[in-house]
């Protein structure tokens, strides 16, 4: 049996961080990465598209998040802000800027610079890294007894950072969810989240389409949130990061629905349908399929009219009657689909669910219902937006519980 002091079971994003902060607070100690893959942080190198977006300037705003672990999250970031997320990256030696959109990335543009700079730490401070080590079970006794294939650890304080089971061509899965929920932890479901949704109402005419807008998701009737930025059409599904933003909320509705405001006018519903009349009386004689092509590209023109109720597309703009331009702006200004779901985990960023975080204590990321034990990272049932916000919460979180042990 190995024995050390600290045992991180993953290797990703936040249980690396986990492990430099662990070792520097007691350079004493034997403290140890066990990761499953060959190597450690494969799914950081594809973060940000490959240039690793680390965090957003306003990362610290809890109303970027949801999920159980939400109520905790002003006391983790108390503790751990982005500015000294900020200052623990410096020390490392990397150096960053910040774009428009306060997104955070390495000067280099490129993940790799990252997790070399990750990696080194991990030398200098001797932290072993035992790759090709997957856990299959943890027993709690006066220590920690760690099983994997053909190998047997123990630890005193044990940080489990196994990530989730999205993005799996990455090597990621649920295994370690799956340990933390045999070990008495309460798992709220695992759904895909920052994702494209399936929608019922499909429009493969419009595939590859993209189309600047507001997004508003409903439960029925009852309003959940909205976005704005760049809706993509594909076969099956909405998608686009404002779309993804919402994906995290699905799991929870019982009728979902996307409403998207494509109008060129934003929220003055008057004024689009003044200039629709007058359109439909300055160019009479067009066909209909050419009503909206000064307005949207002519594919997405003939889909709002068709969802519109409009179908003779070959007859002239002058045969519309005044409700079926009322039809057609008011499609245009609340175009809705009913969400089927949202996509599988192979299109996820994140998985929304985990532990719930009524068991984990923020301020040290240790479980409420094993002493010793801490949980970080995708582990956590918390889903933040796109720009940051998770690879921010599994820095932040794994900070947290490496100053901890």
């Amino acid at each position: 049996m190995v024995k050390k002091d600290v045992i991180i079971i993953g290797g990703g994003a936040s249980g690396i961080i986990c492990a430099i902060k662990a070792k520097e607070n007691n350079p004493d100690k034997t403290v140890a990465i066990l990761e499953k893959q060959s190597r450690i942080g494969r799914k950081l190198l594809s973060t940000g598209n490959g240039r690793c977006n680390l965090f957003n300037l306003d990362a610290d705003d809890v109303e970027k998040y949801s999920g159980s672990f939400f109520n905790n999250l002003s006391a983790l970031f108390k503790k751990c802000s982005v500015v000294k997320l900020g200052e623990e990256f410096s020390k490392l030696g990397l150096v960053t800027y910040c774009d428009s959109e306060n997104r955070v990335y390495p000067y280099s543009n490129h993940a790799g610079t990252v997790l070399d700079v990750l990696r080194f730490r991990l030398d200098e401070l001797k932290v072993e890294v035992i790759c090709d080590t997957k856990v299959t079970s943890i027993e709690k006794k006066d220590t920690f007894i760690i099983k994997a294939e053909n190998k047997k650890f123990s630890c005193e304080k044990l940080i489990i950072s196994t990530g989730s089971p999205a993005s799996p061509k990455l090597g990621s899965d649920n295994s370690g969810i799956n340990l933390l929920e045999k070990l008495g932890h309460k798992i709220e479901p695992l759904s895909p989240a920052l994702c494209p949704l399936e929608v019922k109402d499909k429009a493969p005419s419009i595939k590859g389409v993209r189309q600047k807008g507001s997004v508003t998701l409903f439960d029925g009737d009852e309003y959940i949130k909205s976005e704005s930025g760049e809706i993509q059409f594909t076969e099956n599904s909405l998608s686009g990061i404002c779309i993804f933003n919402l994906s995290a909320k699905v799991k929870d509705l019982k009728s979902p629905i996307v409403s998207l405001n494509i109008s060129p006018y934003n929220e003055n519903y008057g004024q689009l349908l003044h200039v629709l009349k007058i359109n439909a009386q300055s160019f009479k004689s067009r066909e209909i399929k050419r009503f909206l092509d000064g307005m949207f590209i002519n594919k997405l023109g003939t889909a709002i009219l068709k969802s519109s109720g409009v179908n003779k597309l070959s007859a002239p703009i002058s045969t519309l009657k005044k409700e079926d331009i009322e039809n057609i702006c008011d499609t245009i200004y609340d175009w809705r689909f009913k969400v089927e779901k949202p996509t599988n985990f192979d299109k996820a960023q994140v998985c929304a669910g985990g532990v719930n975080g009524l068991e984990i204590e923020p301020r040290t990321m240790e479980s409420k219902k094993i002493k010793d034990l801490y949980i970080c990272g995708e582990a956590v049932d918390i889903v933040g937006d796109c720009g940051g916000f998770n690879l921010n919460f599994a820095f932040t979180s794994g900070i947290i519980a490496g100053e901890s042990v």
